[in-house]
């Protein structure tokens, strides 16, 4: 069915799965049915509004409102309009001091619902940050069981890793971004089982490999692309263990000629020739970094999953249509946010171990709730008050019918219930919009703290044999974006150990370099370099770079 995006005016096509999708999907209120419906925005202007209300990296010093300690929070100290009134420490926020139902009210139907919401929103308490079993890790969130972790954000199990993203079962590493059982990496990007490696992406099961890309099995590679199990390779070429040691010897440690190599790496990239997607072992389906999964279409960094269209981040995922970061068998779920194990939720925004949810958020362990804030083992509520089952399943209807003549059915949380500001937030990273187009949109923004611009107190040496640890205590300015940033002193070590150049970038731009090495989760029609089948791929036609399709790729390369 052909559509066009209420949002930005954009023809887009909703499939027939998508409508077969939202009529297998039920909630069941007595003797009455009800299904999600179809959205009236594309998918990009639909993932742009679910992911305005996530915000991963930016942290902030303030107090909780409980009692009174310094904290660190997402929330600046400054709120905007629509930032929670009240932020807890998250031991507290989990603790019985506090009652959910407390805050609880009877929904009026004579005002709209999301106006009703964004007053509870406001008044329900708010934990500070979202971790799970983690130690030493208290500049972190979105994280799971880490241990001496410094702003990484979206990870598990890692140990001694800082200004990161998407990292897993990883230990002492620092500025990398999908990172998956490694281990001392530096500025690495979507690599699997690689060991002491800097500047590399898209490979796996490399050791000491830098400034490369799309390796397999390699040792001792530098500026190198499509490699498959070579070691001691310069620019493709093999070398002698000698003369390669002694090329690396000549930019180690040393700032400028180490930012001629990363110029020369992005010469080399712009040539090689890449596969159409990263889909691996996977079956029908459709997007990018897709792995062990079959029936996913347009989807983005998936794995294990299966029947989905539109989900981007997702691990063990089954029919999921139009969700963002959904982790560990989440099932029958419709334009849902952060999620652990929950089963038939739509419109809902991190809601963990949770059945049968409704326009809720920032609930775990529950079921059969609507409207609803901060539950903890809760069932049968509705605005935070507490029903019967039978006053339940009559009222719930009735709130559904009224948000029909509302016409607020089927939408997601509107951006102006973000707490953030839009260049706050994950929707920032993927549709980037200046100030004033995202407030036309009716997103909101944080304008930045002139208290991070001052003067910097010390200069960095060129050469890491040069820095000591008084490096530490001075305060450095970007040479992007003119922010103040620290060296901290596991990251000064880290650079020492590893003979590695101290970055003239803070880290948020040192995120954002990394950020471009990723195509826009967009699919175009595109033909084969070498032999002209058809592809669906995330490079652009009128883009310059040489892609191949499977066959052609793997001949070429293996």
């Amino acid at each position: 069915m052909n559509a066009v995006c209420r949002a930005c005016n954009t023809a887009f096509v909703i499939h027939p799965d998508e409508e077969a999708f939202v009529d297998k999907m039920q909630f069941t209120y007595g003797s009455t049915v009800i299904h999600p419906v179809l959205s009236p925005y594309c998918p990009d202007c639909r993932s742009q509004i679910r992911t305005s209300h996530r915000n991963e990296r930016f942290l902030y010093k303030t107090r909780s409102a409980c009692s009174g300690k310094d904290i660190v929070a997402l929330y600046a100290e400054t709120p905007l309009e629509n930032a929670p009134s009240k932020v807890f420490a998250q031991e507290e926020w989990k603790s019985d001091i506090w009652d959910p139902l407390s805050f609880g009210r009877d929904f009026d139907f004579s005002r709209p619902f999301f106006e009703q919401f964004a007053e509870l929103q406001r008044d329900v308490p708010r934990m500070a940050l979202i971790s799970l079993g983690n130690e030493n890790s208290g500049y972190t969130t979105g994280t799971g069981y880490c241990k001496n972790c410094y702003l990484i954000n979206s990870s598990e199990n890692c140990e001694d890793c800082y200004y990161g993203k998407l990292m897993q079962k990883s230990m002492r590493s620092m500025d990398c971004h999908y990172l998956y059982d490694s281990q001392y990496c530096y500025e690495c990007f979507s690599v699997y089982n690689c060991y002491y490696c800097q500047f590399v992406s898209f490979s796996q099961n490399c050791e000491s490999c830098l400034f490369s890309s799309n390796l397999k099995g390699c040792k001792n590679c530098c500026l190198c692309t499509n490699l498959n199990h070579k070691e001691y390779h310069f620019m493709n070429e093999p070398l002698s263990k000698e003369e390669y040691n002694k090329r690396l010897a000549e930019f180690m440690g040393d700032y400028e000629r180490t930012e001629a190599m990363k110029k020369l790496y992005g010469d080399v990239m712009r040539t090689m020739i890449r596969k159409y997607a990263n889909i691996v072992n996977s079956d029908d389906s459709t997007g990018d970094y897709i792995e062990n999964s079959k029936n996913c279409h347009d989807c983005y960094d998936v794995t294990d999953s299966q029947d989905c269209r539109h989900v981007y981040v997702g691990v063990n995922v089954k029919d999921n249509y139009h969700c963002s970061n959904m982790y560990i068998k989440p099932e029958l779920c419709y334009e849902t946010l952060g999620t652990i194990e929950v089963y038939n939720t739509a419109y809902c925004l991190f809601v963990f171990h949770c059945q049968n949810f409704l326009y809720s958020e920032y609930s775990f362990s529950s079921k059969d709730c609507f409207g609803c804030s901060g539950m903890t083992h809760k069932q049968y509520c509705i605005m935070n008050k507490q029903y019967t089952k039978d006053e339940y399943e009559t009222l719930v209807p009735k709130i559904v019918e009224h948000m029909k003549k509302t016409s607020e059915w089927g939408l997601y949380f509107p951006p102006q219930l973000s707490p953030f500001g839009y260049n706050e937030s994950v929707a920032s990273e993927y549709f980037p919009l200046s100030k004033e187009d995202a407030i036309a949109k009716g997103f909101r923004w944080r304008d930045p703290d002139d208290r991070e611009h001052r003067s910097q107190t010390a200069q960095l040496p060129n050469k890491i044999v040069e820095a000591d640890e008084t490096l530490t205590q001075e305060i450095f300015s970007c040479s992007d974006c003119n922010r103040n940033y620290r060296i901290i002193p596991q990251e000064l070590t880290f650079y020492k150990d590893f003979v590695i150049a101290l970055p003239r970038r803070c880290p948020d731009c040192r995120y954002t370099q990394r950020m471009k090495l990723r195509n826009p989760r967009k699919l175009w029609e595109r033909s084969c370099s070498n032999c002209n089948k058809p592809v669906h791929t995330t490079y652009s036609p009128d883009g310059p770079e040489t892609v191949y399709c499977e066959r052609c790729y793997l001949e070429a390369v293996y």
